[in-house]
């Protein structure tokens, strides 16, 4: 094995994956076809089962068997954030985002012990939106069920972003190449993968409804589990063994990147537990999810989903795709980087650089595309150079330029008061997202031929599958929240049910463009740049649910507490969805986006200043959002909610059988 190791070692030209899917002539286009072909079946298959209404499309009946509902909970959850965004994350933190597969547990939990309370309510009083439960419960028409409709725009808006862009991935590792030119418009191999992928998912959601998501979801998250577990195998037949792998991965990485707070830094303790925690609470109780559970055909057919979910998913996740990371920060070692700009400087260095530091120093003079030109002090992987004063006074000599001297003293303090930037190995482009793709690509087809370039277009599609898989389950919820929280309650309350279900087809349609535009302009890599959690799924994945993690109080509190009232939980959730925003990745985006008038730039710098730990966002939100509903529903504690004493007889009912 240890030979093997070697060859696929030698060697990572930029063709790599080209080159061995070229191997295979139309292998990956037959393989691509008759996948969307089987979910198209299936989305027809879901028509001809359909009947009218709501409860049908919506919920396929409350009919779902547990081997449907296990594996459609385990799609909605896992998707491209499994296969793409936590590798990549791994790739760039290292082993301390690795733990965030302690949430997976987690979410178990949450769907046995808060799954099955849903399901009763929601058939006794016949749910179908989270929203239809929340404003019930609390007697709140309006102010309350919009908040939350809001609540599930803002989740599934980003997750659907998120899974669009991970098909255009896909499609520019499994078909590399220029893209094509219709007419004047030249679209790229990044831009066909997008569309396609909306366009098929949209398709086949409009088409069959709950059933056919579902049904399309036990195919995706079959090829989910498979793709996580065999990539996890792979990893161990690329390093000859399980210990050779352990040990590289001991000594090759940075120091960093096995500790916390992580390679970059932003992974502190403090972090990685409120993620952990919020993260699966709060991904189980979004729109997608709620829904899941009212369509099971009984509470026992969730409680043995949710034990399923959490033995599986968990093994996937520790012995699948956390390998992937790892792996990726030994084979294609990260490169760290200052760069320090020069105003004014020689056009070129009086001195060549020696060679003993040719390798982490170069200079970049002004160019007609740059006023300015650069300094950089920059290695790859492990272990990195200091820049001493011995060294500072060797590139001091190279020349005598004020400009020059000026910008190595300020890289010299940089490179001494702060970390340096994280960036990809040359071979990955940038994208951190992609080490899964660009690994197995490179990596496969040296240890297996050309079975092994068939065997990577199999687990490409595993990709596709997990991100349509999440794509459909939220759009499908979009599409039930806006129709009947928002289009029933306030455009139009004589709707039938026939016409809403056509208005939540057409909001399919709009809110998959919305999207697919989203991820187009996202993709420039100017904006990549300055937004880096643009361009990360993970990133965007967390953001999504810090919002949603503000139902959790109100969840909490119908389930188990009943304490609340409907003003407390509206002024809560308000309060929590403004610290969500503001404490989150959204606010300096608009800040920056409107030019930083000074309103703006001062919120921002006391938001700021206020953050005296670092922890996710959601924490902020509830940190707003639970004392505010307390305190509302203490002075407002005449008003008790109209299905407060329905709820605790039928849970207590429930709870006695």
């Amino acid at each position: 094995m240890r030979e093997i190791r070697n060859l696929i070692l030698w060697g990572q030209a930029d063709g790599a994956i080209a080159s061995h899917l070229d191997q295979l002539g139309a292998t990956p286009y037959v393989v691509l076809a008759i996948y969307l072909l089987i979910l198209l079946i299936l989305g027809g298959y879901g028509w001809l089962r359909s009947r009218a209404g709501e409860e049908d499309y919506y919920l396929a009946g409350r009919r779902q068997g547990w081997i449907v509902s296990s594996l459609t909970i385990m799609a909605t959850f896992f998707s491209s954030f499994a296969l793409l965004g936590a590798p990549g994350m791994v790739y760039r933190e290292g082993v301390v985002f690795a733990l965030f597969s302690l949430n997976v547990p987690v979410s178990g939990i949450c769907v046995y012990l808060l799954g099955s309370r849903i399901w009763k309510l929601g058939r006794r009083f016949g749910y179908m939106t989270p929203g239809d439960m929340i404003a019930d419960y609390y007697g709140s028409r309006y102010s309350l069920r919009l908040l939350v409709a809001l609540t599930g725009f803002l989740y599934a808006i980003p997750y659907v972003v998120m899974q669009i862009q991970s098909g255009g991935i896909v499609s520019e590792k499994l078909f590399p190449g220029p893209g094509f030119h219709l007419g004047a418009w030249h679209i790229s191999s990044f831009t066909l993968g997008c569309s396609l992928l909306a366009a098929i998912t949209m398709l086949y959601i409009m088409i069959g409804g709950m059933r056919s998501v579902a049904w399309t979801d036990v195919v995706q998250g079959s090829l989910l589990i498979g793709g996580m577990l065999v990539s996890g195998l792979a990893m161990i037949l690329v390093f000859g063994s399980a210990e050779d792998f352990s040990r590289r991965v001991m000594t090759e990485l940075p120091e960093a990147s096995l500790t916390s707070p992580g390679t970059k830094g932003g992974w502190p303790w403090s972090m990685v537990l409120s993620v952990c925690l919020l993260a699966s609470t709060g991904s189980m109780v979004q729109p997608a999810q709620w829904m899941r559970y009212y369509s099971a055909r009984s509470v026992a057919t969730l409680q043995r989903a949710a034990v399923i979910f959490a033995v599986v998913l968990t093994s996937c996740f520790i012995l699948g795709v956390m390998l992937i990371g790892l792996a990726g920060q030994v084979l294609y070692p990260l490169r760290f980087d200052y760069r320090q700009s020069v105003q004014q400087g020689p056009a070129s260095l009086q001195r060549p650089v020696p060679d003993d530091l040719a390798m982490f120093f170069q200079y970049e003079p002004a160019s007609e595309t740059s006023a300015a030109g650069a300094i950089r002090w920059s290695w790859s992987g492990r272990p990195s150079i200091g820049l001493d004063d011995a060294t500072l006074a060797r590139l001091a000599e190279l020349d005598d330029d004020p400009g020059f001297q000026q910008a190595l003293a300020e890289l010299s303090r940089q490179v001494r008061s702060s970390p340096p930037s994280v960036l990809t190995a040359p071979r990955l482009g940038g994208d951190f997202d992609s080490i899964l793709v660009v690994l197995l690509s490179d990596q496969l087809p040296r240890v297996l031929g050309q079975f092994g370039a068939l065997f990577v277009s199999l687990l490409l599609i595993a990709v596709m599958a997990a991100s349509m898989s999440t794509a459909d389950s939220n759009l499908h919820a979009l599409s039930a929240v806006l129709s009947r929280d928002v289009y029933d309650q306030f455009v139009r309350p004589q709707a039938s049910e026939t016409e809403r279900v056509w208005v939540g087809r057409t909001i399919i349609l709009l809110a998959t463009v919305f999207s697919l535009a989203l991820v187009i302009a996202g993709s420039n890599p100017a904006v990549r740049a300055k937004y880096d959690f643009v361009g990360m799924i993970a990133m965007m994945g967390l953001m999504a649910i810090a919002f949603t993690a503000q139902l959790l109080p109100l969840t909490v509190d119908m389930l188990f507490l009943r304490r609340g009232t409907g003003r407390g939980a509206a002024a809560g959730l308000a309060a929590g969805l403004l610290g969500a925003f503001l404490f989150g990745q959204l606010f300096p985006l608009l800040v920056e986006g409107f030019g930083s008038p000074p309103p703006l730039a001062n919120l921002l710098q006391l938001v700021n200043r206020l953050k005296f730990v670092p922890v996710h966002g959601a924490v902020w939100g509830l940190l707003l959002n639970v004392p505010t509903f307390v305190l509302v529903s203490w002075l407002t504690r005449q008003r008790v909610p109209p299905r407060r004493a329905d709820y605790e007889l039928i849970l207590r009912e429930s709870a006695s059988r």
